[in-house]
């Protein structure tokens, strides 16, 4: 595989462009004549694919697409450029598992197949939703950390400093980014298992600055965590990304590669998503030397990621990479229903049947589409986990029939998603219990649900 200095040689000695001839002569109709080229096409009712022609021909337009379009730095207006035989083989060199965490929590993340029932997926829990108060944060992360089923955590949001919230790129945004990493180390040491990986990077760190600052060893955030790396708008690779790349590499930390292709935006549809989402993996590991990937197409309008079409491709793309690459890979789904609703718990079954049986990790979900304060309730993540295993023991054909069936009882709710509950409205704030009963009973509900179409889900 080229090297790194390489790979940001090419951000400066590509052709000149400018972002819109980019994007209309380059990457959008690229994308249109690979989608021809290899006659991928959504039938706009199945959720699951189970065509492994398809499933490869997915693949093989990634590669075409990024051959041929290249991808674009917007800070030298250059596209850079890889021939097929660089993109092959990085997709052959690529990590096929990633090490995270320290002492008894330290273990392997690995790339899954599609239709593999015999291995245990990789548990992955949280999310980056902003929180209003420290120990609702602390809280928060000490719950989920201590559910023995879990991997890894993703940790929440907290931009105030002094009672006012932090400005992007500011001063004090580093404060904020440290103050993070100190409080989710703190609510880990809690739950007792203090060598459990963070792997989301810190979401209030919108500059290298913040995040480089994070990784000081006072501050928490080790090589062992990991550490997202985001691809700007379609195919765009900023500088500051570039720079994130350059000192990951350096102190040998685990890189997210991360990527959002957009339903309705330069991607198009079903079928440009799928695409789409599948280069951005493989260019995860080419330019971003990433260990894995955050898989985290989004619907343009609604801002979810439950859609029939979206669900389709996201879980297609799993499947290609799973097939032809085996790069790990979790999904990190924006859904409408709010925290401890069964519309929240519809689709989160429904997404994780889809991606899990694709060869995806579990990663439970974002509920108000991660816009609601205080709405990680460290239960939902428990629950939506245990429903992630249980689908892993399925096949992609064994799942379709059951996501037929829960699709309807959310699909039309979608515009306007179910409100749900806070942290504070589900448990005792000093005995971090459940002490609402219509919270338990909803879940209770759902998990009989699953059973009835075919999904035993045991509690853990």
């Amino acid at each position: 595989m080229i090297d790194l200095i390489e790979v940001f040689d090419r951000a400066e000695t590509g052709p000149l462009t400018s972002e819109t001839d980019y994007y209309m002569k380059r990457y959008v109709p690229k994308l249109a004549e690979v989608i021809a080229r290899y006659g991928i096409k959504w039938d706009k009712q199945t959720i699951v694919n189970t065509d492994d022609e398809l499933t490869d021909n997915v693949f093989s337009a990634a590669v075409d697409l990024l051959a041929e379009a290249g991808a674009y730095c917007p800070e030298t207006n250059r596209v850079m450029e890889f021939t097929r035989d660089e993109i092959l083989t990085a997709c052959a060199q690529a990590p096929t598992s990633a090490t995270f965490g320290e002492g008894r929590e330290r273990k392997a993340m690995r790339g899954r197949r599609p239709d593999t029932t015999d291995d245990r997926p990789w548990v992955h829990v949280g999310g980056g939703i902003y929180t209003t108060d420290e120990q609702v944060f602390v809280d928060t992360v000490e719950k989920m950390a201590s559910f023995s089923i879990v991997d890894s955590v993703s940790v929440p949001s907290i931009l105030h400093i002094r009672g006012k919230d932090a400005r992007v790129r500011s001063p004090q945004e580093v404060l904020a980014t440290i103050k993070t990493v100190r409080l989710a180390r703190e609510g880990i040491l809690r739950s007792g298992r203090v060598g459990l990986p963070i792997i989301n990077g810190i979401s209030a760190a919108s500059q290298p600055a913040s995040m480089f600052a994070a990784t000081y060893p006072d501050f928490g955030l080790r090589p062992s965590d990991g550490f997202l790396i985001d691809f700007l708008s379609e195919m765009v690779v900023g500088y500051e990304a570039l720079q994130k790349v350059a000192f990951y590499n350096t102190i040998g930390a685990n890189i997210g590669s991360t990527s959002t292709p957009l339903f309705g935006g330069y991607a198009g549809g079903a079928e440009g998503v799928a695409v789409t989402a599948t280069c951005y993996m493989i260019m995860g590991n080419l330019i971003m030397r990433g260990t894995y990937h955050y898989n985290a197409p989004l619907h343009s309008k609604l801002h979810l990621s439950s859609t029939k079409p979206l669900i389709w491709a996201i879980a297609l793309s799993n499947a290609a990479v799973g097939r032809n690459m085996g790069y790990p890979m979790v999904n990190l789904p924006y859904l409408g229903g709010g925290s401890g609703t069964k519309q929240y718990h519809y689709e989160m079954a429904c997404y994780m049947l889809a991606v899990v049986t694709s060869g995806g990790n579990v990663f439970s979900g974002h509920p108000a589409m991660a816009v609601q304060p205080d709405s990680l309730v460290p239960d939902d993540h428990r629950f939506h986990a245990e429903i992630g295993l249980a689908a892993a023991k399925l096949t992609r054909a064994e799942a379709e029939p059951i996501c037929q069936k829960l699709f309807p009882l959310f699909g039309d709710k979608l515009k306007e998603p179910d409100k749900g509950l806070t942290f504070q409205e589900v448990y005792d704030p000093r005995t971090k219990r459940i002490v609402n009963a219509d919270y338990q009973r909803v879940m209770d509900e759902v998990r009989e649900e699953l059973a009835g179409m075919g999904l035993e889900v045991p509690v853990s």
